[in-house]
């Protein structure tokens, strides 16, 4: 069964999909995504009391706010590794998304709901007619409880992040490991590396070539040198499917610590040695200003697992997740709409600095 967004295509193109859709029966989503985001802007269109409602937006969705709950959109997408541009496939990952989050913020994913169109051509929430996209329902949280907010604020509740922490590290504990060969791993995080190099060498970026090879040939002789550390890794089981996706704005210091957004798009980014998604963590609180944050996380790990982590393999692991997070930055260049926003250059050159500053304590 296959899907297509007439609204997305040419005339002509439309007519040929027309011809295909008696011939092959063809499903096709006539609802545009503008009058999809029309409906979803209407506070009068949800099924609880909405006085109001607020849109952010992402690269792969739409999240729309009312005062109590979410409602998130995928748009219909298609890149290297994503492909949302049908409506089953939308709907597939909406299922995804919510399976994954149960286990970190259950009382936050609630539900993925149908959006409707009826034989008169209005859409409903889950109502008459047959779906026509899907939507993940949440919790709305305070954002006064994320944790980028409270180390911006210099408010973070000491006990809550304890409690955050104890739940991060339970779920580290009660994961399967990810089977590999020592030297298939070594080799998969040598190849992540190349691409991040090649990536920030673009030079419609302009960033210096001399930084960033210093940078890499530090971690990638790390790498070569230290293949022990990364081999007992693996044997001890810490490659692991993680949360994939660990910043402080998805981590929700409530009287219920919860953490959202577990990464539900390609499995392959969730697995990480544990070290280095907690490495992730730490060097975003850094750069956030607070690096005593990100060890209150790997103290906490290491004190309920017994999984002692040594100093050089954090080292290397935030100075590689710099490098990366430096990557992430600098692509929004890339997008017309951010080209004047300085910040984006900015946040790239302190992701580097900080990149750099941990593989100087490579040698």
């Amino acid at each position: 069964m296959r899907f297509y967004d007439i609204a997305l295509f040419k005339p002509v193109e439309v007519a040929v999909i027309l011809r295909m859709a008696k011939q092959e029966k063809i499903i096709l989503e006539t609802v545009s995504t503008s009058k999809k985001v029309a409906f979803l802007k209407d506070p009068r269109n949800y099924p609880e009391d909405a006085s109001s409602v607020s849109v952010i937006e992402t690269h792969m969705s739409l999240l729309f706010l009312t005062p109590n709950r979410v409602y998130k959109l995928k748009k219909p997408v298609k890149f290297s590794s994503i492909d949302f541009s049908t409506p089953q496939a939308r709907h597939l990952n909406c299922l995804e998304e919510l399976r994954l989050n149960k286990e970190l913020a259950e009382s936050v994913y609630l539900e993925v709901l149908p959006l409707n169109l009826d034989p008169s051509g209005k859409l409903n929430f889950g109502g008459k007619g047959k779906p026509v996209d899907w939507l993940v329902k949440m919790k709305r949280l305070d954002e006064k409880d994320l944790l980028n907010h409270a180390l911006l604020e210099k408010k973070v509740d000491k006990e809550r992040l304890r409690s955050v922490a104890k739940l991060l590290a339970n779920f580290y504990r009660t994961r399967e490991p990810v089977n590999f060969q020592p030297e298939d791993f070594l080799l998969r995080l040598e190849n992540k590396m190349k691409v991040n190099l090649k990536e920030l060498q673009d030079p419609q970026y302009g960033l210096s070539t001399d930084l960033l090879h210093r940078i890499f040939d530090q971690q990638i002789d790390f790498l070569r040198k230290h293949g022990n550390l990364f081999s007992k890794r693996v044997r001890a089981g810490r490659i692991v499917e993680a949360h994939g996706d660990l910043k402080p704005e998805h981590i929700c210091l409530s009287e219920e610590p919860v953490i959202i957004d577990r990464l539900e798009f390609d499995r392959d980014l969730r697995i990480q040695d544990v070290a280095e998604e907690l490495s992730f963590l730490a060097t975003e609180c850094e750069l956030l200003g607070s690096p005593e944050t990100g060890e209150v996380f790997l103290e906490t790990y290491e004190k309920i697992t017994g999984d002692r982590i040594p100093l050089q393999l954090k080292n290397f692991y935030k100075s590689k997740q710099a490098f990366l997070r430096a990557k992430f930055a600098i692509w929004h260049l890339r997008e017309a709409r951010y080209l004047e926003e300085k910040k984006w250059r900015a946040r790239t050159d302190r992701c580097l600095t900080l990149s750099k500053k941990y593989a100087d304590l490579l040698s």
